[in-house]
Protein backbone atom coordinates (compact mmCIF):
# COMPACT_ATOMS: atom_id res chain seq x y z
CA UNK A 1 0.00 0.00 0.00
CA UNK A 2 1.50 3.36 -1.04
CA UNK A 3 1.99 6.33 1.27
CA UNK A 4 -0.52 8.27 -0.84
CA UNK A 5 -3.19 5.66 -0.23
CA UNK A 6 -2.38 5.47 3.47
CA UNK A 7 -2.59 9.26 3.84
CA UNK A 8 -5.90 9.33 1.99
CA UNK A 9 -7.29 6.55 4.22
CA UNK A 10 -6.37 8.47 7.36
CA UNK A 11 -8.11 11.58 6.04
CA UNK A 12 -11.19 9.59 5.05
CA UNK A 13 -11.43 8.05 8.54
CA UNK A 14 -11.84 11.50 10.09
CA UNK A 15 -14.26 12.95 7.55
CA UNK A 16 -15.68 15.82 9.60
CA UNK A 17 -12.31 17.27 10.60
CA UNK A 18 -11.01 16.86 7.06
CA UNK A 19 -14.05 18.49 5.47
CA UNK A 20 -13.97 21.45 7.87
CA UNK A 21 -10.27 22.00 7.18
CA UNK A 22 -10.85 21.80 3.42
CA UNK A 23 -13.71 24.30 3.72
CA UNK A 24 -11.51 26.76 5.61
CA UNK A 25 -8.89 26.57 2.86
CA UNK A 26 -11.59 26.81 0.17
CA UNK A 27 -13.07 29.99 1.65
CA UNK A 28 -9.71 31.73 1.51
CA UNK A 29 -9.00 30.53 -2.02
CA UNK A 30 -12.53 31.50 -3.19
CA UNK A 31 -12.04 35.06 -1.96
CA UNK A 32 -8.63 35.38 -3.57
CA UNK A 33 -9.76 33.74 -6.81
CA UNK A 34 -12.91 35.84 -7.21
CA UNK A 35 -11.04 39.09 -6.48
CA UNK A 36 -8.35 38.27 -9.04
CA UNK A 37 -10.88 37.10 -11.63
CA UNK A 38 -13.22 40.07 -11.32
CA UNK A 39 -10.42 42.60 -11.30
CA UNK A 40 -8.66 41.06 -14.31
CA UNK A 41 -11.81 40.50 -16.36
CA UNK A 42 -13.31 43.93 -15.72
CA UNK A 43 -9.93 45.52 -16.48
CA UNK A 44 -9.80 43.65 -19.78
CA UNK A 45 -13.33 44.71 -20.70
CA UNK A 46 -12.72 48.36 -19.80
CA UNK A 47 -9.38 48.47 -21.59
CA UNK A 48 -10.89 46.77 -24.63
CA UNK A 49 -13.53 49.50 -24.90
CA UNK A 50 -10.93 52.12 -24.02
CA UNK A 51 -9.11 51.26 -27.23
CA UNK A 52 -12.21 52.01 -29.31
CA UNK A 53 -11.19 55.66 -29.66
CA UNK A 54 -7.79 57.30 -29.49
CA UNK A 55 -9.02 60.55 -27.93
CA UNK A 56 -12.16 62.00 -26.39
CA UNK A 57 -12.62 65.76 -26.65
CA UNK A 58 -15.01 67.63 -24.37
CA UNK A 59 -15.43 70.51 -21.97
CA UNK A 60 -12.61 71.14 -19.52
CA UNK A 61 -12.83 69.35 -16.21
CA UNK A 62 -11.83 65.90 -15.04
CA UNK A 63 -10.33 63.77 -17.87
CA UNK A 64 -11.55 60.60 -16.14
CA UNK A 65 -15.08 62.01 -15.86
CA UNK A 66 -15.00 62.89 -19.55
CA UNK A 67 -13.94 59.34 -20.48
CA UNK A 68 -16.41 57.62 -18.17
CA UNK A 69 -19.31 59.73 -19.41
CA UNK A 70 -18.52 59.70 -23.13
CA UNK A 71 -17.07 56.21 -23.69
CA UNK A 72 -18.62 54.13 -20.88
CA UNK A 73 -21.78 56.19 -20.16
CA UNK A 74 -21.10 55.89 -16.42
CA UNK A 75 -20.75 59.51 -15.25
CA UNK A 76 -22.17 62.95 -15.90
CA UNK A 77 -20.62 64.92 -18.79
CA UNK A 78 -18.18 67.71 -18.02
CA UNK A 79 -20.30 70.10 -20.10
CA UNK A 80 -20.88 71.02 -23.74
CA UNK A 81 -18.50 72.30 -26.39
CA UNK A 82 -19.20 74.30 -29.57
CA UNK A 83 -20.20 72.31 -32.62
CA UNK A 84 -17.53 74.24 -34.52
CA UNK A 85 -14.90 72.35 -32.50
CA UNK A 86 -16.19 69.09 -33.99
CA UNK A 87 -16.03 70.56 -37.49
CA UNK A 88 -12.49 71.74 -36.90
CA UNK A 89 -11.39 68.31 -35.63
CA UNK A 90 -13.15 66.46 -38.43
CA UNK A 91 -11.37 68.53 -41.05
CA UNK A 92 -7.90 68.06 -39.52
CA UNK A 93 -6.92 65.31 -41.96
CA UNK A 94 -3.26 65.39 -40.91
CA UNK A 95 -4.08 63.85 -37.54
CA UNK A 96 -7.73 62.76 -37.55
CA UNK A 97 -8.99 59.72 -39.42
CA UNK A 98 -12.57 59.87 -38.11
CA UNK A 99 -14.52 62.08 -35.70
CA UNK A 100 -17.87 61.23 -34.12
CA UNK A 101 -19.83 63.86 -32.18
CA UNK A 102 -22.16 62.76 -29.40
CA UNK A 103 -24.90 64.61 -27.55
CA UNK A 104 -26.24 63.61 -24.15
CA UNK A 105 -28.85 65.10 -21.88
CA UNK A 106 -31.84 62.77 -21.91
CA UNK A 107 -32.56 59.19 -20.93
CA UNK A 108 -35.28 56.57 -20.89
CA UNK A 109 -35.70 54.40 -17.78
CA UNK A 110 -32.14 55.31 -16.81
CA UNK A 111 -30.63 54.40 -20.19
CA UNK A 112 -28.87 57.29 -21.88
CA UNK A 113 -30.01 58.66 -25.21
CA UNK A 114 -26.95 59.33 -27.35
CA UNK A 115 -27.28 61.71 -30.26
CA UNK A 116 -24.67 61.00 -32.92
CA UNK A 117 -24.09 60.61 -36.66
CA UNK A 118 -24.74 57.42 -38.70
CA UNK A 119 -21.01 57.04 -39.45
CA UNK A 120 -20.46 55.87 -35.86
CA UNK A 121 -22.21 52.59 -36.62
CA UNK A 122 -19.47 51.65 -39.07
CA UNK A 123 -16.70 52.20 -36.54
CA UNK A 124 -14.48 49.15 -35.83
CA UNK A 125 -11.26 48.52 -33.97
CA UNK A 126 -8.97 45.62 -33.04
CA UNK A 127 -9.24 44.37 -29.47
CA UNK A 128 -5.90 44.40 -27.62
CA UNK A 129 -7.20 41.53 -25.47
CA UNK A 130 -8.33 38.98 -28.04
CA UNK A 131 -6.74 40.44 -31.16
CA UNK A 132 -10.10 40.21 -32.92
CA UNK A 133 -11.90 42.98 -34.71
CA UNK A 134 -14.60 44.62 -32.62
CA UNK A 135 -17.76 45.79 -34.39
CA UNK A 136 -20.30 46.50 -31.62
CA UNK A 137 -22.88 48.34 -33.71
CA UNK A 138 -24.26 45.41 -35.71
CA UNK A 139 -28.04 45.16 -36.04
CA UNK A 140 -30.08 42.26 -34.78
CA UNK A 141 -33.41 43.70 -35.92
CA UNK A 142 -34.63 46.62 -38.01
CA UNK A 143 -32.37 49.36 -39.36
CA UNK A 144 -30.35 52.38 -38.29
CA UNK A 145 -32.01 55.77 -37.80
CA UNK A 146 -32.53 57.96 -40.87
CA UNK A 147 -34.51 60.93 -39.56
CA UNK A 148 -35.09 62.75 -36.29
CA UNK A 149 -36.67 60.89 -33.35
CA UNK A 150 -35.86 57.45 -34.72
CA UNK A 151 -33.98 55.35 -32.17
CA UNK A 152 -31.67 52.34 -32.30
CA UNK A 153 -31.53 50.41 -29.03
CA UNK A 154 -28.61 48.59 -27.47
CA UNK A 155 -29.29 44.91 -26.72
CA UNK A 156 -29.49 45.45 -22.97
CA UNK A 157 -31.92 48.36 -23.37
CA UNK A 158 -34.23 46.27 -25.55
CA UNK A 159 -34.11 43.33 -23.15
CA UNK A 160 -34.85 45.35 -20.02
CA UNK A 161 -37.43 47.75 -21.44
CA UNK A 162 -39.21 45.28 -23.74
CA UNK A 163 -39.21 47.79 -26.58
CA UNK A 164 -39.18 46.46 -30.14
CA UNK A 165 -39.13 48.02 -33.62
CA UNK A 166 -42.24 50.12 -34.14
CA UNK A 167 -42.72 50.96 -30.45
CA UNK A 168 -42.55 54.54 -29.21
CA UNK A 169 -41.23 56.03 -25.97
CA UNK A 170 -40.78 59.44 -24.39
CA UNK A 171 -37.40 60.65 -23.16
CA UNK A 172 -36.76 62.25 -19.78
CA UNK A 173 -34.31 65.04 -19.16
CA UNK A 174 -31.40 63.85 -17.05
CA UNK A 175 -29.65 60.49 -16.61
CA UNK A 176 -31.27 59.04 -13.49
CA UNK A 177 -34.51 57.12 -13.73
CA UNK A 178 -37.30 58.48 -11.56
CA UNK A 179 -36.09 62.05 -11.08
CA UNK A 180 -38.91 64.34 -9.89
CA UNK A 181 -40.24 67.16 -12.03
CA UNK A 182 -38.23 70.34 -11.64
CA UNK A 183 -34.99 68.47 -10.89
CA UNK A 184 -34.18 67.44 -14.42
CA UNK A 185 -36.94 64.87 -14.51
CA UNK A 186 -39.33 66.56 -16.95
CA UNK A 187 -40.26 64.54 -20.03
CA UNK A 188 -40.43 65.56 -23.68
CA UNK A 189 -43.95 64.18 -24.08
CA UNK A 190 -44.60 66.06 -27.30
CA UNK A 191 -41.53 64.54 -29.02
CA UNK A 192 -41.71 60.73 -28.76
CA UNK A 193 -39.05 58.48 -30.23
CA UNK A 194 -39.85 55.54 -32.52
CA UNK A 195 -37.72 52.41 -32.28
CA UNK A 196 -36.40 51.44 -35.71
CA UNK A 197 -33.62 49.01 -34.81
CA UNK A 198 -32.06 46.85 -32.10
CA UNK A 199 -28.36 46.03 -32.02
CA UNK A 200 -26.77 42.65 -31.34
CA UNK A 201 -25.26 42.05 -27.88
CA UNK A 202 -21.66 43.24 -27.90
CA UNK A 203 -20.61 43.02 -24.23
CA UNK A 204 -19.83 46.72 -24.35
CA UNK A 205 -21.26 49.99 -22.97
CA UNK A 206 -23.18 50.38 -26.23
CA UNK A 207 -25.53 47.60 -25.13
CA UNK A 208 -27.04 49.99 -22.58
CA UNK A 209 -27.41 53.06 -24.79
CA UNK A 210 -30.11 54.42 -27.09
CA UNK A 211 -28.80 56.00 -30.30
CA UNK A 212 -30.50 58.70 -32.33
CA UNK A 213 -29.49 61.59 -34.58
CA UNK A 214 -27.88 64.77 -33.29
CA UNK A 215 -30.91 66.65 -34.58
CA UNK A 216 -33.18 64.60 -32.31
CA UNK A 217 -31.41 65.82 -29.19
CA UNK A 218 -31.19 69.37 -30.47
CA UNK A 219 -34.89 69.54 -31.35
CA UNK A 220 -35.91 67.99 -28.04
CA UNK A 221 -34.22 70.86 -26.23
CA UNK A 222 -35.48 73.73 -28.38
CA UNK A 223 -38.09 75.94 -26.69
CA UNK A 224 -39.90 79.04 -27.77
CA UNK A 225 -39.46 82.29 -25.81
CA UNK A 226 -40.63 81.79 -22.27
CA UNK A 227 -41.91 78.26 -22.88
CA UNK A 228 -39.32 76.56 -20.78
CA UNK A 229 -39.49 79.25 -18.12
CA UNK A 230 -43.25 78.90 -17.77
CA UNK A 231 -43.09 75.12 -17.74
CA UNK A 232 -40.54 75.07 -14.99
CA UNK A 233 -42.12 77.95 -13.15
CA UNK A 234 -45.24 75.83 -12.73
CA UNK A 235 -43.15 72.82 -11.69
CA UNK A 236 -41.26 74.86 -9.14
CA UNK A 237 -44.48 76.30 -7.73
CA UNK A 238 -45.87 72.81 -7.28
CA UNK A 239 -42.63 71.67 -5.72
CA UNK A 240 -42.63 74.58 -3.28
CA UNK A 241 -45.93 73.35 -1.97
CA UNK A 242 -44.23 70.14 -0.81
CA UNK A 243 -42.67 69.82 2.58
CA UNK A 244 -39.19 69.14 1.18
CA UNK A 245 -38.97 72.03 -1.31
CA UNK A 246 -36.19 73.82 0.58
CA UNK A 247 -33.86 70.83 0.14
CA UNK A 248 -34.01 71.06 -3.67
CA UNK A 249 -34.23 74.78 -4.29
CA UNK A 250 -30.52 75.35 -4.98
CA UNK A 251 -30.23 72.25 -7.18
CA UNK A 252 -33.35 73.23 -9.13
CA UNK A 253 -32.03 76.73 -9.80
CA UNK A 254 -28.68 75.36 -10.96
CA UNK A 255 -30.41 72.85 -13.23
CA UNK A 256 -32.66 75.59 -14.58
CA UNK A 257 -29.70 77.86 -15.43
CA UNK A 258 -27.81 75.07 -17.19
CA UNK A 259 -30.90 74.04 -19.11
CA UNK A 260 -31.64 77.61 -20.21
CA UNK A 261 -28.12 77.91 -21.59
CA UNK A 262 -28.50 74.59 -23.44
CA UNK A 263 -31.94 75.56 -24.77
CA UNK A 264 -30.79 78.88 -26.20
CA UNK A 265 -29.08 77.35 -29.21
CA UNK A 266 -28.73 73.57 -28.77
CA UNK A 267 -27.72 73.05 -32.40
CA UNK A 268 -24.49 74.95 -31.72
CA UNK A 269 -23.29 72.52 -29.03
CA UNK A 270 -22.21 68.89 -28.64
CA UNK A 271 -21.32 67.02 -25.49
CA UNK A 272 -18.11 65.39 -26.73
CA UNK A 273 -16.25 64.25 -29.82
CA UNK A 274 -14.80 60.73 -30.16
CA UNK A 275 -11.66 60.67 -32.30
CA UNK A 276 -9.88 57.97 -34.25
CA UNK A 277 -6.46 59.27 -35.24
CA UNK A 278 -4.37 58.39 -38.26
CA UNK A 279 -2.14 56.44 -35.86
CA UNK A 280 -2.42 55.62 -32.14
CA UNK A 281 1.13 56.92 -31.80
CA UNK A 282 -0.25 60.45 -32.29
CA UNK A 283 -2.40 60.35 -29.15
CA UNK A 284 -0.10 62.29 -26.82
CA UNK A 285 1.01 64.74 -29.48
CA UNK A 286 -2.48 65.59 -30.63
CA UNK A 287 -3.77 65.84 -27.05
CA UNK A 288 -1.17 68.54 -26.38
CA UNK A 289 -2.04 70.34 -29.60
CA UNK A 290 -5.70 70.47 -28.55
CA UNK A 291 -4.74 71.65 -25.06
CA UNK A 292 -2.52 74.44 -26.36
CA UNK A 293 -4.55 75.64 -29.35
CA UNK A 294 -8.19 75.28 -28.25
CA UNK A 295 -10.42 75.97 -25.27
CA UNK A 296 -11.51 72.33 -24.93
CA UNK A 297 -9.94 69.30 -23.28
CA UNK A 298 -8.76 65.98 -24.74
CA UNK A 299 -8.31 62.74 -22.83
CA UNK A 300 -6.84 59.37 -23.81
CA UNK A 301 -9.40 56.75 -22.71
CA UNK A 302 -7.01 53.82 -22.26
CA UNK A 303 -4.64 55.90 -20.12
CA UNK A 304 -7.41 57.26 -17.90
CA UNK A 305 -8.84 53.79 -17.32
CA UNK A 306 -5.42 52.31 -16.55
CA UNK A 307 -4.81 55.09 -14.02
CA UNK A 308 -8.27 54.57 -12.54
CA UNK A 309 -7.59 50.87 -12.00
CA UNK A 310 -4.14 51.43 -10.55
CA UNK A 311 -5.06 54.24 -8.17
CA UNK A 312 -8.58 53.35 -7.08
CA UNK A 313 -9.36 49.70 -7.75
CA UNK A 314 -5.76 48.65 -7.12
CA UNK A 315 -6.10 49.69 -3.48
CA UNK A 316 -9.38 47.81 -3.11
CA UNK A 317 -7.76 44.74 -4.66
CA UNK A 318 -4.85 44.86 -2.20
CA UNK A 319 -7.20 45.14 0.77
CA UNK A 320 -9.34 42.20 -0.34
CA UNK A 321 -6.28 40.09 -1.14
CA UNK A 322 -4.84 40.91 2.28
CA UNK A 323 -8.05 39.64 3.85
CA UNK A 324 -7.85 36.52 1.66
CA UNK A 325 -4.27 35.75 2.69
CA UNK A 326 -5.16 36.35 6.33
CA UNK A 327 -7.80 33.65 5.94
CA UNK A 328 -5.10 31.46 4.34
CA UNK A 329 -2.97 31.84 7.47
CA UNK A 330 -5.97 30.90 9.63
CA UNK A 331 -6.58 27.91 7.36
CA UNK A 332 -2.93 26.89 7.72
CA UNK A 333 -3.37 26.93 11.49
CA UNK A 334 -6.42 24.71 11.04
CA UNK A 335 -4.32 22.26 9.00
CA UNK A 336 -1.56 22.33 11.60
CA UNK A 337 -3.88 21.78 14.55
CA UNK A 338 -5.91 19.10 12.77
CA UNK A 339 -2.85 17.10 11.75
CA UNK A 340 -1.16 17.57 15.12
CA UNK A 341 -4.19 16.22 16.97
CA UNK A 342 -4.43 13.40 14.45
CA UNK A 343 -0.80 12.44 15.15
CA UNK A 344 -1.50 12.31 18.88
CA UNK A 345 -4.54 10.09 18.28
CA UNK A 346 -2.78 7.56 16.07
CA UNK A 347 0.68 7.34 17.61
CA UNK A 348 0.21 3.60 18.12
CA UNK A 349 -0.71 3.12 14.44
CA UNK A 350 2.44 4.87 13.37
CA UNK A 351 4.52 2.88 15.82
CA UNK A 352 3.12 -0.30 14.27
CA UNK A 353 4.05 0.99 10.80
CA UNK A 354 7.59 1.61 12.06
CA UNK A 355 7.72 -1.86 13.57
CA UNK A 356 6.64 -3.34 10.22
CA UNK A 357 9.51 -1.63 8.45
CA UNK A 358 8.39 1.90 7.62
CA UNK A 359 11.20 4.43 8.00
CA UNK A 360 11.01 7.73 9.86
CA UNK A 361 11.20 9.48 6.49
CA UNK A 362 8.16 7.59 5.22
CA UNK A 363 6.16 8.54 8.33
CA UNK A 364 7.25 12.16 7.84
CA UNK A 365 6.24 11.97 4.17
CA UNK A 366 2.83 10.43 4.90
CA UNK A 367 1.89 13.33 7.18
CA UNK A 368 3.05 15.87 4.58
CA UNK A 369 0.96 14.05 1.98
CA UNK A 370 -2.08 14.48 4.23
CA UNK A 371 -1.40 18.22 4.37
CA UNK A 372 -0.96 18.20 0.59
CA UNK A 373 -4.30 16.42 0.03
CA UNK A 374 -6.17 18.85 2.29
CA UNK A 375 -4.55 21.89 0.68
CA UNK A 376 -5.05 20.74 -2.93
CA UNK A 377 -8.69 19.79 -2.33
CA UNK A 378 -9.23 23.15 -0.62
CA UNK A 379 -7.67 24.99 -3.57
CA UNK A 380 -9.81 23.05 -6.07
CA UNK A 381 -13.00 23.65 -4.08
CA UNK A 382 -12.07 27.31 -3.56
CA UNK A 383 -11.39 27.87 -7.26
CA UNK A 384 -14.77 26.35 -8.09
CA UNK A 385 -16.53 28.45 -5.42
CA UNK A 386 -14.70 31.57 -6.56
CA UNK A 387 -15.75 30.85 -10.13
CA UNK A 388 -19.37 30.55 -9.06
CA UNK A 389 -19.15 33.86 -7.20
CA UNK A 390 -17.54 35.48 -10.25
CA UNK A 391 -20.22 33.98 -12.47
CA UNK A 392 -22.98 35.42 -10.29
CA UNK A 393 -21.38 38.86 -10.20
CA UNK A 394 -20.68 38.56 -13.92
CA UNK A 395 -24.37 38.00 -14.57
CA UNK A 396 -25.12 41.19 -12.64
CA UNK A 397 -22.46 43.12 -14.58
CA UNK A 398 -23.90 41.83 -17.86
CA UNK A 399 -27.43 42.76 -16.77
CA UNK A 400 -26.48 46.15 -15.34
CA UNK A 401 -23.60 47.33 -17.53
CA UNK A 402 -23.48 44.95 -20.49
CA UNK A 403 -20.02 43.66 -19.53
CA UNK A 404 -19.54 39.92 -20.04
CA UNK A 405 -16.69 38.32 -18.10
CA UNK A 406 -15.08 34.87 -18.01
CA UNK A 407 -15.81 33.46 -14.56
CA UNK A 408 -13.48 30.43 -14.48
CA UNK A 409 -10.30 31.86 -15.97
CA UNK A 410 -6.76 31.09 -14.82
CA UNK A 411 -4.11 33.80 -14.98
CA UNK A 412 -0.52 34.02 -13.80
CA UNK A 413 -1.80 35.81 -10.69
CA UNK A 414 -4.10 32.86 -9.96
CA UNK A 415 -1.24 30.40 -10.34
CA UNK A 416 1.01 32.47 -8.08
CA UNK A 417 -1.73 32.80 -5.44
CA UNK A 418 -2.62 29.09 -5.52
CA UNK A 419 1.08 28.19 -5.29
CA UNK A 420 1.42 30.41 -2.24
CA UNK A 421 -1.58 28.72 -0.61
CA UNK A 422 -0.17 25.26 -1.41
CA UNK A 423 3.19 26.25 0.09
CA UNK A 424 1.56 27.58 3.26
CA UNK A 425 -0.47 24.36 3.54
CA UNK A 426 2.65 22.19 3.25
CA UNK A 427 4.51 24.34 5.75
CA UNK A 428 1.62 23.87 8.15
CA UNK A 429 2.13 20.09 7.88
CA UNK A 430 5.85 20.21 8.77
CA UNK A 431 5.40 20.51 12.56
CA UNK A 432 2.99 17.52 12.84
CA UNK A 433 5.23 15.57 10.44
CA UNK A 434 8.26 16.39 12.56
CA UNK A 435 6.39 15.23 15.65
CA UNK A 436 5.60 11.92 13.94
CA UNK A 437 9.21 11.62 12.72
CA UNK A 438 10.59 11.84 16.27
CA UNK A 439 8.04 9.51 17.87
CA UNK A 440 9.34 6.85 20.27
CA UNK A 441 8.32 3.51 18.74
CA UNK A 442 8.79 1.39 21.89
CA UNK A 443 6.95 3.91 24.08
CA UNK A 444 4.06 4.29 21.62
CA UNK A 445 3.67 0.50 21.26
CA UNK A 446 3.56 0.06 25.02
CA UNK A 447 1.21 2.99 25.52
CA UNK A 448 -2.42 1.96 25.79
Amino acid sequence: MSLWHIAWSYLWNRKLTTVLTIVSVALAVALISSVLTLREETRKRFEEEGQAFDLVVGAKGSPLQLVLSSVYFMDTPTGNIPYTEFEHLKNDAEYVKAAFPINMGDSYQGFRIIGTIPELFGHKWVSPVSGEERAPFQLAQGRYFETSFQAVLGALVARQTGLKPGDTFVSTHGFIAGLPEGLGGHSHANMPYTVVGIMKPSSSPYDRAIFCSLESVWQAHQHGPGEHHEEHGQEHAEENEGEHAHHHEGAAEEEEAAYQEWSARPESMVTAVLLQLQSPALRFQYREIIREQTSVMAAIPINEIATFYDQFLGTAKLILLAVGYLVVVISALSILIGLYLSILQRKRDMAIMRALGASSYEIFGSVLIEAFWVTVLGIAAGWLAGGLVSFGLGQYLAWRFGLAITAFGITNEHIAAFSAVALVGLLAGILPAWQAYHSDVAHDLADR
